[in-house]
Protein backbone atom coordinates (compact mmCIF):
# COMPACT_ATOMS: atom_id res chain seq x y z
CA UNK A 1 0.00 0.00 0.00
CA UNK A 2 1.48 3.58 -0.78
CA UNK A 3 0.74 6.79 0.44
CA UNK A 4 -0.08 9.73 -0.86
CA UNK A 5 2.05 12.66 -0.49
CA UNK A 6 -0.85 14.98 0.31
CA UNK A 7 -1.52 12.18 3.72
CA UNK A 8 2.52 12.25 4.62
CA UNK A 9 2.03 16.07 5.41
CA UNK A 10 -0.79 15.45 7.37
CA UNK A 11 0.73 12.30 9.23
CA UNK A 12 4.02 14.76 10.16
CA UNK A 13 2.77 16.92 12.07
CA UNK A 14 0.48 14.31 14.08
CA UNK A 15 3.71 12.02 14.32
CA UNK A 16 6.02 15.05 15.91
CA UNK A 17 3.01 15.99 18.17
CA UNK A 18 2.91 12.54 19.57
CA UNK A 19 6.54 12.47 20.34
CA UNK A 20 6.53 15.62 22.06
CA UNK A 21 3.30 14.71 24.02
CA UNK A 22 5.42 11.54 24.81
CA UNK A 23 8.64 13.21 25.65
CA UNK A 24 6.29 15.38 27.77
CA UNK A 25 4.92 12.81 29.71
CA UNK A 26 7.79 11.19 30.56
CA UNK A 27 9.88 14.41 32.07
CA UNK A 28 6.78 14.56 34.16
CA UNK A 29 6.59 11.07 35.51
CA UNK A 30 10.43 10.91 35.70
CA UNK A 31 10.20 14.42 37.85
CA UNK A 32 7.47 12.89 40.03
CA UNK A 33 9.39 9.79 41.06
CA UNK A 34 13.34 11.44 41.41
CA UNK A 35 13.64 13.98 44.37
CA UNK A 36 14.07 17.22 43.80
CA UNK A 37 18.18 18.12 44.20
CA UNK A 38 20.18 21.07 44.29
CA UNK A 39 24.16 21.60 44.70
CA UNK A 40 25.81 23.15 47.48
CA UNK A 41 29.35 22.95 48.28
CA UNK A 42 30.62 21.65 51.31
CA UNK A 43 34.77 22.07 52.15
CA UNK A 44 35.14 22.45 49.23
CA UNK A 45 33.40 19.70 47.35
CA UNK A 46 30.45 19.79 45.32
CA UNK A 47 26.92 17.64 46.04
CA UNK A 48 23.77 17.21 45.66
CA UNK A 49 21.42 17.25 48.09
CA UNK A 50 17.89 16.20 48.37
CA UNK A 51 14.94 19.07 48.51
CA UNK A 52 12.01 17.11 49.62
CA UNK A 53 14.05 16.17 53.15
CA UNK A 54 12.99 18.26 56.02
CA UNK A 55 15.09 21.61 56.31
CA UNK A 56 17.69 22.61 58.44
CA UNK A 57 14.98 26.12 60.10
CA UNK A 58 17.85 28.09 61.21
CA UNK A 59 19.84 30.89 60.23
CA UNK A 60 22.16 32.99 61.83
CA UNK A 61 19.60 35.75 63.29
CA UNK A 62 18.52 32.97 65.59
CA UNK A 63 21.94 32.48 67.87
CA UNK A 64 24.33 35.05 69.52
CA UNK A 65 28.02 34.09 70.83
CA UNK A 66 29.31 35.67 73.66
CA UNK A 67 32.51 34.48 74.50
CA UNK A 68 32.34 30.60 74.24
CA UNK A 69 28.90 30.61 74.39
CA UNK A 70 25.69 30.42 72.32
CA UNK A 71 22.04 31.60 73.00
CA UNK A 72 19.16 31.66 71.12
CA UNK A 73 17.67 35.17 71.41
CA UNK A 74 13.96 33.91 69.93
CA UNK A 75 13.52 30.76 71.55
CA UNK A 76 13.71 29.03 74.83
CA UNK A 77 17.22 26.80 74.87
CA UNK A 78 19.19 24.50 77.23
CA UNK A 79 22.74 24.28 77.31
CA UNK A 80 24.75 21.20 77.97
CA UNK A 81 28.32 19.45 77.88
CA UNK A 82 29.27 16.03 76.68
CA UNK A 83 31.55 14.66 78.73
CA UNK A 84 34.57 11.32 78.72
CA UNK A 85 37.14 10.53 80.78
CA UNK A 86 39.08 13.08 78.77
CA UNK A 87 38.12 16.01 80.90
CA UNK A 88 39.03 13.97 84.38
CA UNK A 89 37.69 14.62 87.76
CA UNK A 90 34.46 16.92 86.98
CA UNK A 91 32.52 19.05 89.85
CA UNK A 92 29.16 18.50 88.66
CA UNK A 93 27.36 20.88 90.99
CA UNK A 94 29.73 23.54 90.01
CA UNK A 95 28.83 22.97 86.38
CA UNK A 96 25.08 22.91 87.13
CA UNK A 97 25.46 26.49 88.85
CA UNK A 98 27.27 27.81 85.32
CA UNK A 99 24.40 27.71 83.01
CA UNK A 100 24.60 24.08 82.35
CA UNK A 101 21.24 21.73 82.59
CA UNK A 102 21.87 18.95 80.38
CA UNK A 103 24.97 15.98 79.98
CA UNK A 104 25.83 13.85 77.48
CA UNK A 105 28.35 11.29 78.94
CA UNK A 106 30.66 8.91 76.96
CA UNK A 107 29.99 5.01 78.76
CA UNK A 108 32.09 3.60 76.14
CA UNK A 109 33.35 3.45 73.01
CA UNK A 110 35.25 1.28 70.47
CA UNK A 111 38.74 1.17 69.33
CA UNK A 112 39.58 2.40 65.99
CA UNK A 113 42.50 -0.23 66.01
CA UNK A 114 42.71 -3.56 63.74
CA UNK A 115 41.01 -5.29 66.87
CA UNK A 116 38.21 -2.82 67.28
CA UNK A 117 38.06 -3.52 71.11
CA UNK A 118 35.07 -2.24 73.38
CA UNK A 119 35.77 -0.33 76.21
CA UNK A 120 34.04 1.24 79.35
CA UNK A 121 34.73 4.85 79.40
CA UNK A 122 36.47 4.88 83.17
CA UNK A 123 34.60 8.15 84.84
CA UNK A 124 31.38 6.95 83.15
CA UNK A 125 29.82 5.94 86.62
CA UNK A 126 30.93 8.95 88.89
CA UNK A 127 29.73 11.16 85.82
CA UNK A 128 26.37 9.75 86.16
CA UNK A 129 26.16 9.80 89.81
CA UNK A 130 27.42 13.40 90.63
CA UNK A 131 25.89 14.78 87.38
CA UNK A 132 22.48 13.14 88.75
CA UNK A 133 22.44 14.25 92.69
CA UNK A 134 23.67 17.76 91.14
CA UNK A 135 20.25 17.83 89.02
CA UNK A 136 21.17 17.76 85.19
CA UNK A 137 19.57 15.18 82.62
CA UNK A 138 21.36 12.77 81.36
CA UNK A 139 21.49 10.51 78.09
CA UNK A 140 24.64 8.87 76.70
CA UNK A 141 26.71 8.43 73.81
CA UNK A 142 28.77 5.70 72.47
CA UNK A 143 32.33 6.50 70.06
CA UNK A 144 31.30 3.98 67.22
CA UNK A 145 34.42 2.41 65.14
CA UNK A 146 31.51 -0.06 63.54
CA UNK A 147 31.97 -1.59 60.17
CA UNK A 148 29.19 -3.87 60.06
CA UNK A 149 25.55 -3.77 61.58
CA UNK A 150 26.66 -7.02 63.65
CA UNK A 151 29.87 -4.76 65.45
CA UNK A 152 26.75 -1.73 66.06
CA UNK A 153 24.31 -3.86 67.27
CA UNK A 154 26.84 -5.30 69.75
CA UNK A 155 27.81 -1.61 70.65
CA UNK A 156 24.27 -1.05 71.79
CA UNK A 157 24.34 -3.81 73.84
CA UNK A 158 27.01 -2.93 75.78
CA UNK A 159 24.96 0.42 76.10
CA UNK A 160 21.61 -1.07 76.92
CA UNK A 161 24.51 -2.98 79.92
CA UNK A 162 25.79 0.01 80.98
CA UNK A 163 22.46 1.75 81.59
CA UNK A 164 19.78 -0.85 82.49
CA UNK A 165 19.63 0.49 85.78
CA UNK A 166 20.24 4.07 85.26
CA UNK A 167 17.51 7.13 85.35
CA UNK A 168 18.22 8.38 82.32
CA UNK A 169 16.10 11.48 80.71
CA UNK A 170 17.92 11.88 77.73
CA UNK A 171 18.79 9.70 74.08
CA UNK A 172 21.25 7.21 73.63
CA UNK A 173 23.55 8.47 70.88
CA UNK A 174 25.56 6.91 68.28
CA UNK A 175 28.62 8.87 67.48
CA UNK A 176 30.73 7.09 64.70
CA UNK A 177 33.64 9.23 63.44
CA UNK A 178 36.17 9.35 60.82
CA UNK A 179 39.67 8.71 62.26
CA UNK A 180 42.63 10.85 60.53
CA UNK A 181 45.80 9.40 59.74
CA UNK A 182 47.23 11.65 62.50
CA UNK A 183 45.33 9.74 65.07
CA UNK A 184 45.40 6.09 63.46
CA UNK A 185 48.92 5.92 63.07
CA UNK A 186 50.43 3.70 60.23
CA UNK A 187 48.22 1.01 61.22
CA UNK A 188 45.30 2.62 59.97
CA UNK A 189 41.76 3.12 61.43
CA UNK A 190 39.25 -0.49 61.02
CA UNK A 191 36.83 1.83 59.33
CA UNK A 192 38.98 3.39 56.53
CA UNK A 193 37.13 2.96 53.02
CA UNK A 194 33.28 2.47 54.84
CA UNK A 195 30.90 4.00 52.39
CA UNK A 196 27.67 5.37 52.99
CA UNK A 197 25.18 2.23 52.45
CA UNK A 198 27.49 0.59 55.33
CA UNK A 199 27.74 3.42 57.83
CA UNK A 200 24.25 4.06 57.47
CA UNK A 201 23.06 0.63 58.15
CA UNK A 202 25.55 0.47 61.40
CA UNK A 203 23.53 3.57 62.45
CA UNK A 204 20.48 2.29 61.62
CA UNK A 205 21.08 -0.78 63.50
CA UNK A 206 22.33 0.93 66.82
CA UNK A 207 19.43 2.30 67.28
CA UNK A 208 16.75 -0.09 66.07
CA UNK A 209 18.31 -1.65 69.02
CA UNK A 210 18.58 1.14 71.78
CA UNK A 211 14.81 2.16 70.77
CA UNK A 212 13.67 -1.84 71.13
CA UNK A 213 14.89 -1.61 74.57
CA UNK A 214 12.91 1.11 75.04
CA UNK A 215 15.05 4.37 75.19
CA UNK A 216 14.98 6.66 72.50
CA UNK A 217 18.17 6.58 69.98
CA UNK A 218 20.17 10.04 68.19
CA UNK A 219 22.59 10.30 65.78
CA UNK A 220 25.20 12.40 66.05
CA UNK A 221 27.50 13.47 63.10
CA UNK A 222 29.11 16.56 61.82
CA UNK A 223 29.30 18.05 58.00
CA UNK A 224 31.78 15.40 56.93
CA UNK A 225 29.82 12.46 58.55
CA UNK A 226 26.57 14.21 57.86
CA UNK A 227 27.25 14.79 54.32
CA UNK A 228 29.21 12.03 52.77
CA UNK A 229 28.59 9.02 55.11
CA UNK A 230 24.61 9.16 56.26
CA UNK A 231 22.07 8.78 54.15
CA UNK A 232 19.86 11.19 56.13
CA UNK A 233 16.32 10.43 54.26
CA UNK A 234 16.34 7.04 56.08
CA UNK A 235 17.53 8.71 59.73
CA UNK A 236 13.94 11.45 58.76
CA UNK A 237 12.07 8.12 57.77
CA UNK A 238 12.66 6.65 61.30
CA UNK A 239 12.33 10.32 63.02
CA UNK A 240 15.68 10.29 64.59
CA UNK A 241 16.64 13.76 66.21
CA UNK A 242 20.21 15.17 64.88
CA UNK A 243 22.99 16.22 66.92
CA UNK A 244 25.32 18.41 64.57
CA UNK A 245 28.83 19.95 65.47
CA UNK A 246 30.29 22.72 63.37
CA UNK A 247 32.75 24.72 65.75
CA UNK A 248 33.63 27.66 62.81
CA UNK A 249 30.34 28.78 62.21
CA UNK A 250 27.56 31.67 63.42
CA UNK A 251 24.78 28.92 63.23
CA UNK A 252 24.13 25.04 62.72
CA UNK A 253 25.18 25.45 59.06
CA UNK A 254 23.47 21.84 58.11
CA UNK A 255 21.24 21.74 55.12
CA UNK A 256 19.61 18.90 56.32
CA UNK A 257 16.91 19.37 59.73
CA UNK A 258 18.52 19.00 63.00
CA UNK A 259 18.10 18.85 66.64
CA UNK A 260 20.86 19.85 68.82
CA UNK A 261 24.09 22.19 67.77
CA UNK A 262 27.59 21.70 69.13
CA UNK A 263 29.11 24.66 68.54
CA UNK A 264 32.27 23.92 70.60
CA UNK A 265 34.72 21.39 71.43
CA UNK A 266 37.02 23.89 73.59
CA UNK A 267 34.25 25.74 76.35
CA UNK A 268 35.01 26.91 79.30
CA UNK A 269 32.25 25.38 82.19
CA UNK A 270 33.35 26.01 85.86
CA UNK A 271 34.08 22.86 87.29
CA UNK A 272 35.73 21.26 84.20
CA UNK A 273 39.90 22.17 84.13
CA UNK A 274 40.04 21.10 80.74
CA UNK A 275 38.27 22.30 77.50
CA UNK A 276 35.05 20.27 77.03
CA UNK A 277 32.08 20.16 74.09
CA UNK A 278 29.36 22.71 74.58
CA UNK A 279 25.96 21.97 72.95
CA UNK A 280 23.02 24.41 72.40
CA UNK A 281 19.25 22.75 72.26
CA UNK A 282 16.57 24.95 71.04
CA UNK A 283 13.08 23.46 72.42
CA UNK A 284 11.35 23.49 69.13
CA UNK A 285 11.33 19.64 69.54
CA UNK A 286 12.45 17.62 72.82
CA UNK A 287 14.12 14.50 71.90
CA UNK A 288 14.01 13.50 75.29
CA UNK A 289 10.07 12.52 74.35
CA UNK A 290 9.59 8.70 75.42
CA UNK A 291 13.16 8.69 76.23
CA UNK A 292 12.77 5.86 78.82
CA UNK A 293 9.13 4.32 77.50
CA UNK A 294 9.59 0.98 79.78
CA UNK A 295 12.89 1.16 80.72
CA UNK A 296 14.15 0.21 83.63
CA UNK A 297 15.57 2.38 86.56
CA UNK A 298 16.13 2.40 90.13
CA UNK A 299 18.28 4.56 92.55
CA UNK A 300 21.10 5.99 91.11
CA UNK A 301 23.09 5.47 94.11
CA UNK A 302 22.30 1.62 94.21
CA UNK A 303 22.43 1.10 90.40
CA UNK A 304 26.22 2.64 91.42
CA UNK A 305 27.49 0.41 93.85
CA UNK A 306 27.88 -2.44 92.26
Amino acid sequence: MTVSPRLKKMLLPMALALVLVVCAAFFVVRRSIRPRREIITVNGNQLYVNKELLPNEYTPEDFVREGDRVSCPLLPYRTGVDVSSHQGEVDWNAVAGDGISFAMLRCGYRGYGQSGKLNADTHFKDNFKQAYAAGLDIGVYFFSQAISEEEAVEEARFVLEAVKKLDLTLPIAFDWEVISNEESGQEGARTDGLDEETVTACALAFCQTIQEAGYEAMVYCNSETGYFFYDIAQFQEQGLPIWFASFHSDYPNYYYHMDWWQYTDHGSVAGIENGVDLTIWPLERDPSDGAQDGASSSSVSSALSQ
